[in-house]
């Protein structure tokens, strides 16, 4: 079984590494029963910088870095949301195999994106979580997938709040992001409500 860290690099600038550190630790502890903090900022070559722009490092792990890459990133342009049911789905860990995920994605018609519901509640996108405002605060659902890197910085910071959301409730917001270790609320165009579609 392995799984996938990716890690924003920013001008130079490694985004979250703590967090991502400790859900790998925590991912390892609980597949392998071993305690191990990688060192994912020994990745990055001295003698390349980093300095302008945004890349991705994307490692994959199991009980030990296996390989990774860095990589320039430009982020999808995503602009309506179709709604899925993805009540069997389970992805409390980032794990290599996204097959599931990339099932329900399939089911995503001619919108860039799906929105997937469990059991009524919304939950996350297919590579996201995701944040919703009524104009005046911005909240994530109770009821992710995956407690992205990103999501944990935003609610520690007090940016955002959770919230019980489910499908009916969509009305009440006017736009969403997406966010997740590379994408911010600060650079990520807000997605109107109105292009999200329930079947």
């Amino acid at each position: 079984m392995r799984f996938i860290e990716t890690i924003k690099i920013e001008n130079g600038r490694i985004v979250n590494l703590d967090l991502h550190t400790e859900r790998a630790y925590n991912t390892v502890y609980h597949h392998f029963q071993i305690k191990r903090l990688f060192d994912f900022e020994s990745l990055i070559p001295k003698e390349i910088t980093y300095n302008e722009g945004i890349y991705k490092l994307r490692i994959i792990y199991s009980s030990d870095i296996e390989t990774f890459s860095i990589t320039p990133y430009e982020p999808r342009s995503v602009k309506s949301l179709k709604v899925v049911d993805g009540s069997m789905i389970e992805y409390g860990f980032k794990y290599e195999d996204r097959h599931a995920l990339e099932s329900l994605r399939a089911q995503r018609g001619e919108c860039d994106e799906i929105l997937i519901v469990k059991n009524g509640f919304i939950t996350d996108t297919s590579y996201s979580n995701i944040l919703f405002s009524d104009g005046e605060r911005i909240f994530t659902p109770t009821t992710f997938i995956l407690n992205g890197t990103k999501r944990r910085e935003l609610l520690l910071s007090g940016l955002i709040h959770e919230k019980v959301m489910r499908i009916e409730d969509i009305h009440l917001y006017r736009t969403c992001w997406m966010i997740n270790a590379m994408l911010d609320i600060s650079c990520t165009p807000p997605i109107p409500c109105n292009n999200i579609i329930i079947p």
